[in-house]
């Protein structure tokens, strides 16, 4: 029973999110991406492309084209992998003709460059809040991981081949060499905004500290910082000596008071300062 509730929790989570995350990026692809021919390469680039030449909608065309790789990737990978891709790329699919449809081209705007930008970041908003919610938009990913499994050949290369393919080709075929080159902006914007989402603005401090003064600066991050610390026991690899090693995470705009005392406390110790993307944990974020 427990375990049915679980998954009932994470259903509730997951189908929200997929469909969110699944309505903000057919809104990019239908009001700037589309009318405008640009493809982010993938099988929708593919898509896009069919499209222009022989007026089929877009959405329907991204579905029939995965059937193929579903077909595969059942045999081959996850099962769950495959039935949340599968769940996601309908919902995306239908709201791509939907938006499509109701906003009809030219869409936002005939700028390359706006185009680019907005179509890119409203896709990655919903390609991100698609992979929070423990899902994918599927296409070349799913492609890619099939090839990977046979060839062995690098997830990321392979994924950059078919998508630099799909890009240069609608420049070719279009005969317009800006389709390829707006697609290379847009790609940098989709990946940051991606991170973004999954991420958060929050970049906090993680510390390592290697001092003989273990008590006092232990007191010091948890009665001044205000922060939990970890406390390991190690040895010198050059000395053989025993050293205590203290682990902390904080806020960014601490990092100059935590540095400033650290060295009044123990002039002598070894201090690692880092910038970590998210933190997760007793005074920090508590969601996974």
């Amino acid at each position: 029973m427990p375990e049915i509730k679980k998954k009932i929790k994470l259903l509730k989570v997951f189908i929200p999110g997929v469909i969110l995350g699944s309505m903000i990026d057919a809104f990019g692809y239908a009001l700037f991406l589309i009318p405008n021919k640009l493809t982010m390469g993938g099988i929708v680039g593919i898509a896009i492309i069919m499209h222009h030449l022989w007026g089929l909608p877009v959405g329907v065309l991204y579905f029939i084209l995965n059937i193929p790789i579903f077909i595969w990737a059942f045999k081959k990978l996850e099962k769950s992998t495959v039935y949340s891709t599968f769940f996601s790329i309908a919902i995306n699919s239908a709201f791509i003709d939907l938006f499509s449809w109701a906003f009809r081209e030219p869409g936002m705007t005939q700028d390359l460059l706006l185009a680019a930008i907005y179509g890119s970041a409203l896709s990655g908003l919903g390609i991100g809040l698609t992979f929070r919610s423990r899902a994918s938009l599927g296409g070349t990913d799913l492609l890619a991981q099939i090839i990977h499994e046979r060839t062995r050949l690098p997830f990321g290369q392979i994924l950059m081949i078919v998508d630099s393919v799909v890009v240069v080709s609608a420049a070719i075929i279009f005969r317009n060499p800006e389709l390829a080159l707006f697609p290379l902006l847009g790609l940098f914007i989709l990946g940051k905004v991606i991170d973004l989402v999954q991420e958060g603005f929050s970049r906090s401090k993680a510390a390592i500290v290697v001092t003989s003064k273990e008590q006092e600066i232990r007191r010091f991050i948890i009665d001044e910082i205000g922060r939990g610390v970890t406390l390991i026991e190690a040895r010198g690899g050059f000395t053989d000596a025993g050293k205590s090693v203290l682990i902390c995470a904080f806020a960014q705009k601490q990092v100059s008071f935590f540095k400033n005392h650290l060295k009044m406390i123990d002039p002598n110790a070894f201090i690692i300062i880092g910038t970590t993307d998210e933190v997760i944990g007793e005074g920090f974020e508590k969601r996974f």
